[in-house]
């Protein structure tokens, strides 16, 4: 960088860094008077660290780059994360440069992005960011998306009602100790009252210092340690354990299970974003799924990786099409409302999911250089397989 030249007529700066001409509407004579300041600065030193000041000063995303220790191609504006190729979304940028200026920790929206870089539609990558912006979604710390999904209960004759009203008990109480008392559920036991015969649930050291016999109780178990005997077991064809098992509300059809991805074959979703109801699975905002669910419906707790997310509706900017979901919790739904889940919980089932079928697409690319399965419709990825294989490596990093 040589030729450094600049012109100030009151709010304007024109620029011109080795004969491209950059032109800067300042907000104030101040904010001029600065940036004219710093080319001057640059002719008299023009180094690396003072050239990126005045390309940071002409442009926000550059601005956003050097604050966040991100990458910055000066000619096109474009921002990357350090080492990959796949542009930011611009709204992505802004609201990096949100979380850093108040302080706030970027993990949550690094994360997404570095599973969302692995989405092969190019439209979602750059639609998603402001989908959840709009509606109530939130991110957890590994960059999963927590949304919601309307089912009903799948009866069997075999099924026990009272053990499945304790099972969603049991899931409630978690969601609840997790949620509202940012506490671990293994610090906690259930136990029945045997006067009104219902479930309660009380810190463990309580516990320790009852009488049961005196105070009319009998104690079930741990919280945690219930939730894992429910919901980490197999089920069987009978579902005589009484673990829930859920349908979709559109066809009755599907097994969902807690516990366990619902999953289907990425090329069989439509990704046109036009088709607002089309082939794929639905989940969504508390706002879509409020107006589909009914008063026998059930609303489960999901997370979506963002590089399963298969298309969002233009018309319907509420619900998303996904190749596969997690549920993993019953959410409280009382009066057409659904009790909003505001920070992250249960990740560690789905992450060692994840890294199973991370490791299996790593090794599908390096053994044959297979590409990652697109949906009907899907606009084409022109990324190199090398770029994608980047990216799930450092995914598995961070999920580890």
């Amino acid at each position: 960088m040589k030729n450094i030249q600049a012109v100030k007529i009151q709010n304007v700066v024109n620029v011109s860094l080795d004969g491209k001409l950059h032109k800067k509407n300042c907000g104030t004579p101040q904010e001029a008077d600065e940036l004219f300041r710093m080319v001057l600065k640059a002719k008299d030193n023009p180094s690396e660290e003072n050239i990126k000041a005045i390309r940071a000063y002409l442009n926000e995303k550059t601005r956003v780059a050097l604050l966040a220790g991100l990458e910055n191609d000066p000619e096109t504006g474009e921002v990357f994360l350090a080492g990959f190729n796949t542009p930011l979304p611009t709204t992505l940028i802004e609201v990096i440069k949100e979380y850093h200026e108040n302080g706030y920790p970027l993990d949550a929206v690094m994360n997404f992005w570095k599973l969302l870089m692995l989405n092969p539609d190019v439209r979602v990558r750059e639609d998603l960011f402001d989908f959840i912006k709009t509606h109530d979604f939130v991110l957890t710390d590994a960059g999963y998306m927590v949304v919601y999904k309307a089912v009903y209960e799948k009866n069997g004759e075999n099924m026990d009602a009272e053990a499945r009203s304790f099972a969603e008990y049991i899931s409630r109480q978690v969601l609840h100790v997790r949620k509202n008392w940012k506490c671990s559920p293994r610090k906690y036991v259930v136990y029945k009252d045997l006067n009104t015969d219902t479930w309660e649930i009380t810190k463990k050291v309580t516990a320790e210092t009852w009488d049961e016999t005196e105070k009319q109780v009998e104690i079930l178990g741990n919280l945690g340690d219930l939730f894992d005997s429910i919901f980490n077991v197999e089920v069987e064809e009978d579902n005589s354990t009484g673990k829930p098992v859920f349908t979709d509300m559109y066809s009755s059809t599907m097994k969902i299970v807690l516990g366990e991805p619902v999953v289907k074959e990425r090329h069989e979703c439509d990704a046109d974003p036009r088709n607002d109801c089309s082939n794929g699975l639905h989940v969504g905002a508390t706002k879509y799924v409020e107006r589909f669910a009914n008063t026998t419906s059930k609303i489960l707790v999901c997370y979506v990786n963002p590089a399963n997310v298969v298309a969002v509706p233009q018309y319907d900017h509420s619900k998303m099409r996904v190749s596969e979901y997690f549920p993993f919790a019953l959410a409280t739904y009382e009066d057409g409302k659904i009790d909003i889940i505001e920070q992250a919980y249960f990740e560690s089932d789905y992450c060692e999911y994840e890294v199973e079928e991370l490791e299996r697409q790593v090794e599908a690319i390096q053994a044959n250089e297979k590409p990652i399965e697109t949906a009907i419709r899907a606009e084409d990825d022109t990324r190199p397989m090398s770029e994608l294989q980047k990216i799930i490596e450092s995914r598995l990093v961070d999920i580890e």
